[in-house]
């Protein structure tokens, strides 16, 4: 959905860090409610209308950042890097996303911090540990850039192949039916 939102916004005159700023803030509007379901149905806490904006403050703030860090950063490597290839541009983006993801981390701890129980809430001096801080952002940062970089790389195949697979129906049916079995016996064993 971030995605989707940084095309749109796009096409407006609005500036890289400011166009992320107006994408974080629009992602997280939208999207916390099914974060906040998804993380409190996992945890098997209670699920209420109520509590689908929990932390929105923090969350808010830290996708804000997130976007403004990919808007800057990103104009920044882009004008002194100048990448020209498929693969340079993607390497790159892939920088910027992992940079975004370092800059933005506090807020995850401040949205972790904030989501506690009452009934057994930490002291902050207690709750952050920087080893566990470094190591979840180092990781998640790493596999976020990874993970956008590939799909920069695989984006204009994947788009010839569904751009086939429409003016082939029958054949694109048929692919279907067999990922579809394929997948079916994979989840019986």
């Amino acid at each position: 959905v971030f995605e989707v939102i940084n095309i749109m916004l796009s096409f407006t005159s609005l500036s890289g860090s400011v166009r992320g700023v107006v994408n974080g803030w629009l992602f997280c509007t939208i999207m916390l409610p099914v974060t906040n379901y998804r993380f409190r149905k996992s945890m098997g806490w209670e699920i209420n209308p109520a509590l689908l904006y929990q932390a929105y403050v923090p969350t808010v703030t830290r996708d804000i950042v997130y976007g403004w860090a990919r808007g800057f950063v990103g104009g920044a490597l882009n004008s002194a890097l100048a990448p020209e290839s498929a693969f340079g541009k993607a390497a790159v983006f892939g920088i910027v996303v992992l940079a975004a993801c370092i800059i933005s981390s506090p807020g995850n701890e401040w949205r972790g911090y904030t989501l506690q129980p009452k009934d057994r809430k930490l002291p902050f001096a207690e709750y952050f540990k920087p080893v566990n801080y470094v190591r979840s952002t180092g990781v998640g940062a790493t596999i976020m850039g990874i993970a956008l970089m590939i799909g920069m790389l695989v984006t204009p195949y994947a788009e010839m192949l569904f751009g086939y697979l429409k003016e082939h129906m029958v054949l694109g049916l048929g692919v279907l039916v067999v990922i579809g079995g394929v997948f079916g016996a994979l989840m019986k064993q």
